[in-house]
């Protein structure tokens, strides 16, 4: 692939789920802006393209894998805080009693979470497959659990950023940067990115949607790279019907992933009722 594109514009494509993200750039080889002597980037710009980075992955792993009336959960802890490692252990400890209750109704048990200390009482949030949520009330045993249902967007990017943002200032530590934003289960479906090579004029014309699919203007994001001075456009769109139309890449590679999307009605759970709700 490397030598196929060698100097030129690529496209990256990556379809997770219902969603269809694009990142238009310059190869690593291509002309780019020249950078002025012994210019580097700012810390705050250093931070702000992990973070980018980092919730873009994010936003793939959750609309992959998470449906509309799936959970995002928030796990704290009542009476003495717990240190940090006596709180993970703890989450361990639910996800293996979470396990065995998915496993007892033949389902799947995914998940997604991330642990936040700084400034505040250690907690827990987690995205995580359907379940009735009295099983969840059940199983966690430290403290309350406040459970909010997914939304019908499909799109869960603010989620992700939402995350990110949580983890933001452990990351900060020193030491940090060779942490994990997050951890989730291993059963998780891995989007797949396709690369191709694009005319130019590409990078500078207006984002379209492909058909089948709604351009979703606020995550337009033209933008140059602070490393390497590279040219960037970023943009997502989403699929206008429940089941999106796209499910193999041009050229006949298929998309590795079982379903694009899963009603709410296949977990009992009707549109209206997509609102949260507090177990104590």
């Amino acid at each position: 692939m490397k030598d196929k594109i060698g100097n030129k514009f690529i496209r990256e494509i990556c379809i997770a789920g219902p969603v269809i993200d694009v990142t238009m750039k310059y190869s690593a080889r291509a002309p780019r802006k020249p950078r002025g002597k012994n210019r580097n980037p700012s810390k705050e710009a250093v931070v702000k393209n992990n973070d980018r980075i980092a919730t873009k992955n994010l936003t793939r792993l959750m609309n992959a894998n998470f449906y509309p009336g799936d959970f995002h959960a928030t796990f704290t802890y009542k009476g003495d805080e717990p240190s940090v490692e006596e709180a993970k252990a703890e989450l361990r400890n639910f996800k293996r009693r979470m396990k065995r209750e998915y496993e007892k109704l033949g389902k799947e048990f995914r998940w997604i979470e991330v642990t936040e200390y700084r400034n505040h009482r250690v907690h827990h949030h987690m995205v995580m497959s359907y379940i009735d949520p009295a099983i969840i009330a059940k199983q966690w045993k430290a403290g309350h659990v406040r459970l909010t249902a997914l939304d019908r967007s499909r799109n869960y990017r603010k989620l992700a950023e939402y995350f990110i943002k949580e983890t933001s200032k452990t990351m900060r530590e020193p030491g940090g940067e060779t942490k994990q934003r997050w951890s989730a289960s291993k059963n998780l479906i891995r989007p797949i990115i396709k690369r191709e090579i694009i005319e130019p004029k590409a990078m500078y014309e207006k984002p379209k949607a492909f058909k089948g699919y709604e351009l979703l203007p606020e995550t337009i994001n033209p933008f140059t790279h602070p490393f390497t001075g590279i040219d960037h456009l970023e943009y997502m769109m989403i699929a206008t019907d429940p089941v999106p139309r796209i499910k193999t890449w041009r050229k006949g590679e298929i998309v590795r992933r079982d379903e694009t999307y899963k009603r709410a009605k296949e977990i009992q759970i009707s549109w209206d009722a997509l609102d949260s709700v507090d177990l104590i």
